[in-house]
């Protein structure tokens, strides 16, 4: 079972890679937003990647610190939306 969620935890880690390469090439505030937000995912790929029972309380701090990240992220997006 611990090989299986390692191997996931690795494709969350290649994912949050692949979406970040993938992201639109803009500029401005969207793009400090999308920035962020990316950062946050992987972050929060990297926090599976760590977890184990003797480290449970460091995973759950990435795992706020990336969706604060998220947030942040979505927040800088919408601040270009309006304007």
């Amino acid at each position: 079972m611990e090989t299986i969620a390692f191997v996931l935890d690795i494709f969350l880690v290649i994912a949050a890679i692949a979406a970040y390469l993938a992201r639109p090439r803009i500029g401005g505030q969207l793009a400090k937003g999308l920035q962020t937000l990316m950062t946050g995912i992987l972050v929060l790929g990297l926090a599976h990647l760590i977890e184990t029972p003797l480290n449970e309380v460091i995973h759950r701090l990435l795992v706020a610190g990336g969706l604060l990240l998220v947030i942040v992220g979505f927040a800088r997006m919408r601040k270009a939306f309006d304007g």
